[in-house]
């Protein structure tokens, strides 16, 4: 009868222990913490999926005390109170359980470990196999033929199952014997005493022997002196621990089997849940392995023929069915002349649209267009097939020419995800769009900027409860991944209509989102703007002299080879390098030079362990320049030539508007940001960037001390305003007053030990740091901090007041208002608190710098397209932007860019830039006069 039953016993307060401790504070964008919660879920999903029940029941404990407490005043007395920001989370763990139809089971004066040992008990009289989910090893004393336990061990995915062998292989008991043991032992968790004297393999041969406490002091004779006077002194202690720790079978439960079947998951409900706990991954597990039990499919499967869409005409129609309770989006696939005439007139009419594109390369310089998909409202939308290998479609020039006015439409507005994609397709293809007004991908960046991800399947998920197609459903993968165009096109309509029907819904909620955030002004003036910047800027791309690098790589494979034979010469042996094996035992063993941390196979070798090191040993200089070498070579010098574009001969880097939580932007395929500055052998790399052609010249614009700059404004510290106002040397007149000496008597050590402080204040720089990058001692880093804050009031007051608004609010933002949220900053744990607290007092500087430089960058693609149209903006670089300018056009374009940059922004103090100029990107000289706008209000 029950053969095919499996039920699942689960410790709520086991799991989510466990899980608050193994993993780091979590929480959502809203501030909730969430790392047990999200622990939690994890391994019940995960149970779940390994023990595959029929039924599962939950046992928690009662916030009262228990009949332990009772019997023994010292029980679990040492545990410290339940951190707050746990306490919160049981109530979400409910919620899951409720949302699965998991019945809970709880009783006063017991603990759920007893509630388990009785459920247990009466499944197995029932001859039902059950398994105890659970963190604590207690359970084991339940383990029999039919009931195993599952314990999480150090995370939340690692598991062990034990059935009785298991017990017996871990302990040398059977699991009955498991309470004597602890009678004996003790539990320092639980503040059992046990038995002083007798330790863990004591009480196992006691207990292999005697097979119980009561066999054993049968035979207290028969035992050594030692133990014996140590039992014989704590019997009443030893039968005490033993009940402590004792699970009781008998609690006045019972086991409900109708009750706890696992067959009405509120699939819909639990996927809202973890939706708004911002549990993506775990959304995405649940879909994979519950039946949607609460999912109507469509009458003739996943994909239905209709005839109709809005008008009486047979027009074609494809429907893709998305999960989550939305209706279906509705795809007219636009075949012929009419059919586009029809959307054209319906985007007209609406005077908005949504606009996606599917290509055949991620590349938008590679990209060939397959078809577009439009929407105007919710639940349809068309698609435009242009490109695809088979299927009737409508020639692309044709297309192209009856869309462009319509694209190229300022009052049109297009809505879109990751419009700067679909921008550059079409500007690649001869039609540049215009009136881009929302971008979702950015909305969605700008509400919440540390969301694990941004895609729109992600977003369609978490905030509409849609489970969109993923892409590799219709291109497959790896080596067998095919390109969109010879995918059918129905099957693409479908997908590409979806993309197009939940951008537009996503909009909508968005742009509620933005103006309760006061992020509306932001979205609309900065980021929004900048998308088409930034796509010009990685069409045009910059040109690489690939002869510069040869050179380079043949020196430095030259002077690599030099150094290695130095390095085996001083160390009296070949070796390999790059082992840090092998390194450490010539360095740490052989040498004897100071060891830095260890490693699980041995001893680092790090850069910062041998950065330490460097000048104790002439070979630590030599592997240290090695490894520099080896790195620029392989990093830069042999790679960039490898990324050129087979299009153009030129490098095209991808600028992310969302990838970092202050709003700079990054550089990626290739990383262009990182061209080393430091170092001479570094910054010669740069050499390689030239300008496009002959006659012309790059020229770099760069804030000087832009973020001391904000600092100085954001915080009014008097005498650092008026350090910046009189344009003195900042890190001389800092030297000056902290030591107090004269400016002229400050000297370079004094003034290098300011630069680092000034520049550091601002990452939370503390004195371990500074004495590690300054060389000198930690007590006097210390002095200089504290001599800083004094100087420095006005700073001082500005880093407390933003870990103060951080810890109020749950987030701070620039000038701007451009947000980020700091949900760490009440975590228990002091290192992940620092860090946030950190992230508060840097974010609104760093974040207002990346504000500027995006308003500067706005300004100025406008400018030289009306002035100067053969000049272009290549790159961005943090503080720096880099320009391709004919050489007639140099010194006034200079003039314009510090004109613009300079006054990008008004602030307190004034904003300096330096322009130079030259025929690549390291031999540069400054040109025109120096332009300092003084700030005003």
């Amino acid at each position: 009868m029950t053969s095919d039953m499996r039920l699942m016993l689960i410790d709520g307060n086991a799991l989510v222990h466990r899980a608050y401790h193994a993993l780091p504070p979590l929480s959502t964008s809203a501030g909730e913490p969430t790392n047990a919660t999200f622990g939690f879920a994890s391994m019940l999903l995960k149970a779940i999926e390994t023990i595959q029940p029929t039924h599962i029941i939950m046992a928690m404990d009662r916030p009262v005390p228990t009949f332990r407490h009772q019997a023994y005043a010292e029980y679990k007395a040492q545990r410290p109170s339940t951190p707050s920001d746990l306490t919160v989370q049981f109530r979400r763990v409910r919620e899951i359980a409720r949302t699965m139809n998991i019945p809970i089971y709880e009783r006063d004066g017991f603990e759920a470990d007893d509630l388990l040992g009785t459920l247990a008990g009466q499944a197995e009289r029932r001859s039902v196999p059950t398994v105890i989910v659970t963190g604590d090893l207690d359970a084991l004393q339940l383990v029999s033929d039919t009931v195993h336990v599952l314990t999480v061990k150090r995370g939340v995915a690692d598991t062990v199952t034990y059935d009785p062998a298991a017990v017996r292989e871990r302990y040398g008991l059977d699991p009955d014997q498991l309470p004597d043991y602890k009678g004996l032992v003790g539990d320092t968790s639980d503040n059992i005493p046990g038995v002083p004297g007798i330790g863990q393999k004591t009480a196992t041969k006691l207990l292999a022997e005697y097979h119980d406490l009561e066999g054993m002091y049968a035979h207290l004779d028969q035992l050594p002196a030692r133990q014996r006077a140590s039992l014989e002194g704590n019997r009443e202690q030893a039968f005490k621990s033993r009940e402590l720790g004792r699970i009781v079978c008998d609690v006045p439960v019972a086991l409900d089997l109708d009750h706890s079947a696992f067959r009405d998951l509120r699939r819909g409900d639990l996927i809202d849940l973890l939706r708004e706990l911002e549990f993506r991954t775990l959304i995405e597990r649940v879909q994979e392995m519950v039946p949607r039990h609460d999912v109507v499919p469509t009458p003739n499967g996943p994909v239905q023929q209709l005839s109709i869409f809005g008008d009486e005409g047979q027009a074609e129609l494809v429907a893709a069915a998305p999960s989550g309770g939305i209706p279906e989006t509705l795809t007219r696939v636009v075949r012929t002349a009419d059919d586009l005439r029809d959307m054209i007139s319906a985007v007209e009419v609406a005077g908005h649209m949504a606009f996606d594109t599917e290509t055949t390369s991620t590349d938008p310089l590679q990209a060939r267009l397959v078809g577009m998909s439009v929407a105007t409202e919710t639940g349809k939308a068309w698609y435009v097939p242009v490109g695809h290998a088979e299927g009737e479609q409508l020639p692309l020039p044709d297309v192209l020419q009856e869309l462009r006015p319509l694209l190229e439409s300022e009052t049109i507005g297009k809505t879109g995800h990751n419009l700067k994609y679909d921008y550059a397709v079409m500007v690649r293809h001869g039609v540049a769009p215009r009136g881009l007004a929302f971008d979702t991908m950015l909305a969605a960046y700008l509400v919440n900027p540390t969301a694990r991800s941004l895609s729109l399947s992600a977003l369609a998920m978490s905030r509409l409860g849609v489970e969109m197609t993923p892409i590799t459903d219709l291109i497959g993968k790896g080596k067998g991944q095919i390109t969109m165009d010879l995918v059918d096109i129905d099957t693409v309509a479908r997908y590409a209509g979806a993309d197009a029907d939940i951008t537009l819904q996503l909009r909508h909620l968005l742009e509620t989102e933005l103006d309760n955030l006061e992020l509306e002004p932001l979205f609309q003036d900065i980021e929004m703007p900048l998308v088409t910047v930034l796509a010009d800027m990685e069409l045009t791309g910059v040109s690489l002299d690939n002869s510069v690098l040869a050179d380079m790589s043949r020196q430095m494979t030259e002077e690599l080879g030099r150094l290695e034979g130095r390095i085996y010469e001083i160390a009296g042996y070949r070796f390999n390098i790059n082992s840090t094996q092998q390194l450490g035992q010539l360095l740490f063993k052989e040498l004897k030079l100071p060891t830095g941390r260890r490693t699980k196979t041995g001893f680092s070798t790090d850069s910062e362990v041998l950065e330490r090191l460097r000048g104790r040993h002439e070979i630590v200089d030599m592997i240290l320049d090695y490894r520099q070498l080896i790195k620029l070579k392989n990093t830069y010098v042999d790679a960039l030539p490898t990324l050129v574009s087979p299009v153009d001969g030129r490098i095209h880097t991808d600028f992310n508007q969302t990838s970092t939580a202050t709003g700079r932007l990054s550089s990626s395929s290739p990383n262009l940001q990182n061209i080393p500055i430091r170092g001479e052998i570094g910054r010669k790399i740069r050499r390689a960037f030239v300008p496009s052609a002959p006659g012309r010249s790059l020229l770099a614009a760069d804030y000087s001390q832009i973020e001391l700059r904000i600092l100085a404004a954001m915080s009014g510290d008097q005498r650092l305003v008026e350090a910046f106002t009189n344009r003195e040397d900042v890190h001389r007149a800092t030297a000056a007053a902290v030591f107090g000496v004269a400016p002229e008597d400050v000297t370079d050590d004094q003034r290098r030990i300011a630069k680092v402080v000034n520049f550091g204040i601002i990452y939370g720089i503390g004195e371990n740091r500074l004495a590690a990058e300054t060389g000198i001692s930690r007590s006097e880093a210390g002095e200089f901090i504290a001599a800083y804050n004094e100087t420095y009031a006005g700073v001082k007051s500005f880093m407390d007041s933003m870990r103060k608004r951080a810890a109020l609010y749950g987030w701070v933002s620039t000038l701007l208002n451009r947000r980020r949220p700091t949900p760490d900053i009440h975590s228990r744990n002091p290192g992940v608190q620092q860090a946030a607290e950190r992230a508060a007092i840097n974010m609104p500087i760093q974040g207002t710098a990346a504000d500027i430089i995006k308003i500067a960058m706005i300004r100025l693609h406008r400018e030289l397209a009306e002035r100067y149209p053969e000049a272009k903006m290549l790159l961005q670089v943090h503080d720096e932007l880099v320009f391709d300018v004919p050489d007639s056009d140099v010194e006034p374009v200079a003039t314009l860019v510090r004109e613009v940059m300079v006054n990008a922004l008004r602030l307190d103090v004034p904003l300096e830039v330096e322009v130079k100029a030259g025929p690549n990107w390291y031999a540069m000289q400054p040109v025109a006069e120096e332009i300092v706008v003084a700030a005003t209000q």
